[in-house]
């Protein structure tokens, strides 16, 4: 009576280990690239709520001057529309456009009071976009119509993960009291 030998052949073998790295490198692969995006979602989201801050300081500095035009922040307010010009932005890219540059600026609230500062496109952000690294406002004063308004152009760039640049325009109009 021969001798019968059972099990699986080494091509075998072979083959299922070839099948299991073809599969695990698979999923390993779609788990990076979930996380990619959940890291760039993330970044969308912070920088959201960046700009979303700005456009309320904004807001809040029209309404400040609406009733109080003393005030030092309805003073804010004056500096940002005599600064500005009738010049339109530029929706495209990741620079100031060119009719605005030296009127670009941010709205800063880390010493508990609004601050009118001036953007300094070298100050670059790391990780996402905050108020000052990476993230800017452009402002276009209405001529001669009734009623006047400056338009706010918040721009945010950053180099997101894996290096792609990531940017959102937010635009808002907002009417003005001062003219």
């Amino acid at each position: 009576m021969g001798h019968r030998q059972r099990g699986d052949t080494l091509v075998e073998v072979l083959m299922s280990i070839v099948i299991l790295s073809v599969v695990i490198v698979g999923a390993i692969t779609l788990m990076t690239r979930g996380l990619q995006a959940e890291q760039t979602a993330l970044e969308h989201s912070e920088t959201r709520q960046e700009v979303n801050s700005q456009l309320e300081y904004l807001k809040y500095l029209r309404n400040q001057y609406a009733t109080n035009s003393s005030s030092s922040d309805a003073q804010i307010w004056l500096a940002i529309v005599n600064g500005s010009n009738s010049n339109q932005t530029d929706y495209s890219g990741c620079s100031v456009t060119s009719t605005k540059s030296g009127t670009a600026f941010y709205l800063d609230n880390s010493s508990g009071s609004l601050a009118y500062k001036s953007f300094n496109a070298s100050e670059t952000p790391t990780t996402y976009a905050t108020a000052g690294k990476g993230l800017w406002i452009e402002a276009t004063v209405s001529s001669g119509v009734a009623p006047a308004y400056v338009d706010f152009v918040i721009r945010a760039c950053w180099p997101g993960t894996g290096g792609i640049e990531q940017q959102t325009v937010t635009a808002e109009r907002l009417y003005d009291p001062s003219r």
